[in-house]
């Protein structure tokens, strides 16, 4: 076979193949018309408390607690899971309107109620979380203290809370 047949036979389809890309027309980009927002926040909220629950189981099995851990374990987990859903509650609480999205003034001043919940439930929580870390071993202590476990909670990312 010539060198001139292989070629043509090679770049042929690669021609017919770019001739043919270049003949169809770039989609269209059709904005897709927003979710309910108000249906979508309200899933969000919820997400979060599930997400919490479910990243606790984590943590407890990952302990391998003993007879004598649990029980302050449970203590610990409820109080974490009863500001999950005072959070929960509060961020259910934001009105989202299909029109628009919220303003800044009502973004922040969501935030700032997110937040003085956060800070109340890590205060209700500190001292269940102290007893149960106090009953831990070294090797129980070096797993909740893993930068993923800040503050005995897995660590997020600040739109997250920073807890389990």
């Amino acid at each position: 076979m010539s060198k001139l047949k292989f070629a043509l036979i090679t770049a042929l389809p690669l021609v017919l193949a770019s001739i043919a890309m270049a003949a169809e027309p770039a989609p269209q980009t059709v904005p897709v018309p927003h979710k309910d927002r108000a249906a979508m926040h309200q899933q969000m909220c919820a997400e979060r408390f599930a997400d919490r629950a479910g990243r606790l189981a984590y943590l407890e099995a990952k302990l391998a607690l003993t007879e004598q851990q649990r029980p302050l374990f449970n203590q610990w987990r409820q109080s974490v899971l009863d500001g999950a859903g005072k959070e929960r509650a509060a961020c259910q609480a934001l009105t989202v309107s299909e029109n628009a999205p919220p303003t800044i003034v009502q973004r922040e001043d969501h935030l700032e109620k997110m937040l003085a919940a956060k800070l109340q439930d890590m205060q209700s929580s500190r001292p269940a979380l102290q007893a149960l870390y106090d009953a831990l071993t070294p090797t129980q202590r070096a797993v909740l203290d893993h930068p993923h476990h800040r503050h005995g909670n897995m660590h997020r990312p600040m739109m997250h809370g920073g807890r389990p």
